[in-house]
C-alpha cells in the first residue's frame, strides 16, 4: 500500500487519459462521463494527497527530466476537470467561477513548469534530458485551446495555439533524434506514444477555440489531421513492442495521446462533414482502441497502488 501513499507524479497522466475519454465518450450517454470523471478524480486526488504529504519527495521526482516532462499532464488534467465542474452549474453562478478559478490555477501551473524546466533542463542542455514527452511539456498547454469555451478565453487560445504550433515544429526533430538515433532507456519507451498527441490536441483545440461567428481555416483541418494521423499510424506500429514489457507507472503514456487523436479524428470529421464509410470505421477502430488502453493502463494501476507490497524504486537518473 506505500504506492497508494506516494503515487508517481507521473500518474497524472492516466487521470488526463481518464478524464478526455469522458468527454469522448459523452456522445454515446453522458453517464459514461460522469463515471469515468469519477474515476479520474479518484486518480487525480490520489496524486494530490500524495503530493501534499510527501512534498520533499515529489521536488525530488522534479528534478528528474522525464517526471518533470510529464508532469504537465497535471495541470492539463486541472484544466480539463474545469469542464467537469461546470456539470453543476445549475447549482448556482459560485459553480461556474469556481470552474474558471480551476482553469486559471491549471493554466498558470502548466506556464510555471515550462519555465521551471526550460531554465532547470534546456539552458543546461543534455541529450540525456531529452525524451518525446517535450512534447507534452511544450505543446501540452494547448489544451487552453480546447477548454477555451470553459474559461471564455477564445483570443488567449488562439495565441497558444499558433505558439505550441512553432514549438512543435522544433521539438519533434529532438524528439526523434533522442528516440531513434541515441536511444531512449528501457523503462521510459512507453514515453514514445507521445509523437501522436501534439498535433491531434493543436488539432482538436483550434476546432474550439473560436467564437460564435468565426471559425477555423479549413485548410489548416486538413493539414492537421493528415499530419496527425500520419503520426498515430507510425505510434500505433510500434505499439505491440512498446506494450511489450512489464507495467511500470510510464505506461501513462499510453492513455491521454490515443484518446486525444480519436477526439481530434471524430471532431475533424464532423466540421469537414467527412461522411466515406471507410472514415467512420476508422473512427470506430481509433475509439476502441483508446478505450482499451485507457482501461488496460487503469487496471495495471489500480493493482500497482493497492498492492501490498510497492516495488523497490529504481536508482534515481543523474542530471
Amino acid at each position: 500500500m506505500k504506492a497508494v501513499k506516494n503515487p508517481p507524479l507521473v500518474m497524472s497522466g492516466l487521470s488526463l487519459g481518464l478524464f478526455a475519454l469522458g468527454n469522448l465518450l459523452e456522445l454515446y450517454h453522458p453517464a459514461l462521463r460522469y463515471l469515468l470523471g469519477i474515476a479520474a478524480i479518484f486518480i487525480y486526488l490520489l496524486l494530490i494527497i500524495g503530493i501534499l504529504r510527501n512534498l520533499p519527495q515529489a521536488k525530488e521526482q522534479l528534478q528528474q527530466p522525464l517526471v518533470a516532462s510529464v508532469f504537465p499532464t497535471f495541470f492539463m488534467s486541472g484544466m480539463l476537470f474545469a469542464g467537469y465542474i461546470q456539470i453543476f452549474s445549475g447549482l448556482g453562478a459560485w459553480v461556474s467561477a469556481v470552474s474558471v478559478l480551476v482553469w486559471w490555477l491549471a493554466f498558470l501551473g502548466n506556464a510555471w513548469l515550462i519555465l521551471y524546466f526550460t531554465i532547470t533542463f534546456v539552458l543546461h542542455f543534455s541529450w540525456d534530458y531529452v525524451f518525446p514527452s517535450w512534447s507534452v511539456l511544450y505543446v501540452g498547454i494547448a489544451v487552453a485551446t480546447l477548454t477555451a469555451p470553459i474559461s471564455g478565453q477564445y483570443f488567449l487560445g488562439q495565441i497558444i495555439f499558433w505558439i505550441c504550433l512553432i514549438l512543435t515544429l522544433l521539438v519533434l526533430p529532438f524528439m526523434t533524434i533522442k528516440s531513434y538515433r541515441i536511444g531512449l532507456p528501457e523503462s521510459a519507451k512507453p514515453n514514445i506514444s507521445t509523437f501522436c498527441a501534439p498535433l491531434s490536441l493543436l488539432l482538436a483545440g483550434y476546432l474550439k477555440t473560436f467564437p460564435d461567428g468565426q471559425s477555423p481555416n479549413t485548410s489548416i483541418v486538413w493539414l492537421l489531421l493528415f499530419a496527425s494521423q500520419l503520426l498515430y499510424i507510425f505510434v500505433v506500429i510500434q505499439l505491440p513492442v512498446l506494450l511489450k514489457r512489464d507495467f511500470n507507472p510510464g505506461f501513462s503514456a499510453f492513455t491521454f495521446p490515443f484518446v486525444i487523436s480519436i477526439t481530434s479524428l471524430r471532431s475533424a470529421g464532423l466540421y469537414l462533414n467527412i461522411q466515406h464509410p471507410l472514415f467512420h470505421v476508422l473512427v470506430k477502430l481509433e475509439e476502441v482502441l483508446a478505450i482499451v488502453l485507457v482501461f488496460f493502463v487503469l487496471i495495471h494501476y489500480l493493482s500497482f497502488l493497492f498492492q501490498n507490497k510497492a516495488p523497490k524504486p529504481k536508482a534515481k537518473q543523474q542530471r
